[in-house]
């Protein structure tokens, strides 16, 4: 294994919770369609660029392509929407946490889709992440107002939608011969498609709104995020096994509660501590054990 895999891990952690945690301020700015869309336009330009230089733009069949955009849908579009739609309904730090339980959920997946074992550590991991997330479903001791439990919900169904996008059909692509590039291009295209098809529904009651003022974060979100998270994950991969790696994901949850205390002021409760603590638990438990 080469040294500077678990790095570039950790790298690839500390990128996806920074785009995480920038989506907050472009929202404010930006409403989340025009937001989602133009973060994942922009992921499958650099995706696409990445992968014509490297010469791995290939599509080995009808199968894994088909995959790979089940896998965007899945996880840029309908679980974007999720997310976004949680940050304007609750804090940073609480929809950070929720959606980032992903790694347990494509464990879990992997047991239900793809035939993998069930053990004694994915049960107690399940119990670890739903006392998480009921302990940050906790008052707003700042304003005295209850936290919205609609919005803690989409962002724990954003997670779950996550983390079976990053398991049963991304295997399936790479497992059909697709390369990660190619699979992260059509991944991005797929997303983009998916918003498009479900901005006739939604766009009525998400009103266009792009604001010049928060145009740095969206970039930000989409290339120092999404773009340079994958690929730093996917470098990662060709140099260790991924059961080593896998376990540096679940720490995108601390990287994100950590930028949202830090860069965005936000101030979370004891409660919301203990929370935290018990999803990253239940996270770690689940990819250490299994």
């Amino acid at each position: 294994m080469s040294t500077w895999a678990i790095p570039l891990a950790v790298g690839a952690a500390a990128a996806w919770a920074l785009g995480m945690t920038a989506a907050k301020p472009a929202l404010r700015s930006w409403d989340g369609l025009s937001y989602l869309l133009g973060r994942w336009v922009l992921v499958a330009l650099l995706a696409l660029l990445y992968a014509g230089i490297s010469g791995r733009l290939t599509f080995p069949g009808w199968r894994p392509t088909a995959m790979a955009a089940l896998a965007g849908v899945l996880d840029a579009a309908a679980g974007g929407i999720l997310y976004v739609t949680a940050l304007q309904r609750t804090s940073a730090y609480r929809a950070t946490t929720l959606s980032n339980t992903a790694p347990f959920w494509g464990v879990l997946a992997s047991v239900l889709f793809l035939g993998e074992p069930l053990r004694w550590g994915v049960v107690v991991a399940a119990g670890l992440v739903v006392i998480g997330a009921w302990y940050l479903t906790e008052r707003d001791t700042a304003n005295g107002r209850p936290s919205d439990p609609f919005g803690t919900f989409l962002a724990l169904s954003a997670g779950i939608l996550w983390g079976f996008a990053e398991t049963v059909p991304s295997k399936l692509a790479l497992e059909g011969g697709l390369s990660p590039s190619t699979l992260l291009f059509v991944f991005a295209v797929a997303g983009v498609l998916g918003l498009l098809a479900l901005m006739p529904l939604l766009r009525r009651r998400v009103p266009r709104r792009a604001d010049r003022r928060g145009l740095r974060f969206v970039l930000l979100s989409a290339v120092g995020g999404a773009f340079l998270g994958w690929i730093l994950w996917l470098v990662a991969l060709t140099r260790a096994p991924a059961s080593v790696l896998s376990p540096v994901r679940g720490a995108t949850m601390i990287f994100a509660f950590a930028y949202s205390v830090v860069f965005l002021r936000e101030r979370p409760t004891r409660r919301a501590i203990v929370g935290l603590a018990f999803a990253v638990a239940g996270v770690f438990l689940v990819v250490f054990v299994v």
